[in-house]
C-alpha cells in the first residue's frame, strides 16, 4: 500500500507576502524531520529556485512540458535534503498559452496524481506566482491544502478578502481543497503590525498561525546564499519560529509531528 502524499500550495495573489520563503523554509523543516519533500516552483520569476541556488535551470527541467503536453514531471534536483522542480522565465508563456488548451487548469493535477500513486513523497509543496492565472489555478486544482501567508501590514488586511474569494472559487473545481493555515509574516514591533494581528485574530480565529518575524539580516542572507533559514548557522529564534509553524501545520492536517 502506498503512503498518502499531502500536496500543499502557498497562495496569496498579492506579492510581497513571504509566500516563497514560507514554502522554502517549511519544506526544509519537514525534510529535517525525515519526511520526503518535493518542491515545485511554478512562478516564472523563479524566486524559489534562485533562493535554493538553482536559478539557472533549463526550461526542460520545469513543469512546462507536463502542463503543455501531459508528460510526466521531470526528474527533480536534490537540494538541502529536498527535491526541487525549478521554474523558468518562459513559464510565463505557458501561463498565457494554457488559456487555449482543453483542461487548461487540470494538467498539473494529472502529473501530480502519478506521483501520488508512486508514493515517493510525503509532501509536495507548490509555489505558484502571486497572480490569478492558469499556473495558480493548476496549483489550486492539484493541492489538498492551502497555506496563506499574510503580512502584518495594512496591505495584507486589504488583500485578505480577495484571497478568501479566490479560494472559494478554486473550491468549486477542487472540492477537496482546504485551508491549512493563515500564517502571519513580516511581523515587527510596531503598533501598526500589532493592530494588523488583532484584525487577523478577530477574522480568522484558530486558523491563524505564526508569527514569522521580519528579520532582514536573516532573510537577506539566505537568498544570495541559496539556503533556507534552517540551514544557516545563526539566529536560533528564526529557526524556532519555523519549527513552531510546522508543528501547527502538521497538527492542522492530521499528520503526526
Amino acid at each position: 500500500m502506498t503512503k498518502k502524499t499531502q500536496v500543499l500550495m502557498a497562495f496569496n495573489h498579492a506579492g510581497g507576502a513571504a509566500k516563497t520563503s514560507t514554502v522554502r523554509d517549511v519544506g526544509y523543516d519537514l525534510a529535517q524531520r525525515g519526511y520526503k519533500v518535493l518542491l515545485i516552483d511554478l512562478d516564472p520569476q523563479a524566486n524559489l529556485s534562485q533562493w535554493l541556488g538553482q536559478g539557472k535551470a533549463e526550461l526542460e527541467e520545469s513543469v512546462k512540458n507536463s502542463l503543455e503536453h501531459y508528460t510526466p514531471l521531470p526528474a527533480p534536483t536534490e537540494v538541502h535534503g529536498m527535491s526541487l522542480i525549478p521554474s523558468h522565465l518562459e513559464l510565463s508563456y505557458t501561463d498565457m498559452a494554457l488559456g487555449g488548451y482543453p483542461n487548461a487548469e487540470g494538467r498539473l493535477r494529472r502529473a501530480i496524481d502519478q506521483l501520488r500513486e508512486e508514493g515517493t513523497y510525503d509532501f509536495i509543496l507548490l509555489d505558484p506566482p502571486p497572480s490569478l492565472g492558469k499556473l495558480t489555478a493548476n496549483a489550486a486544482n492539484a493541492a489538498d491544502w492551502v497555506i496563506v501567508p499574510i503580512p502584518a501590514r495594512y496591505k495584507g488586511i486589504v488583500a485578505l478578502r480577495g484571497v478568501q474569494r479566490m479560494l472559494e472559487q478554486y473550491g468549486y473545481t477542487n472540492p477537496n481543497l482546504r485551508i491549512a493555515l493563515y500564517v502571519i509574516t513580516q511581523m515587527d514591533n510596531t503598533s501598526h503590525a500589532k493592530e494588523a494581528v488583532e484584525v487577523y485574530q478577530e477574522a480568522l480565529g484558530d486558523q491563524l498561525a505564526g508569527l514569522i518575524t521580519h528579520r532582514p539580516a536573516v532573510y537577506n542572507r539566505c537568498q544570495p546564499e541559496g539556503r533556507p533559514v534552517g540551514a544557516i548557522a545563526a539566529d536560533a529564534e528564526a529557526k524556532e519560529e519555523i519549527r513552531l509553524l510546522v508543528d501547527q501545520l502538521l497538527s492542522r492536517i492530521g499528520v503526526g509531528a
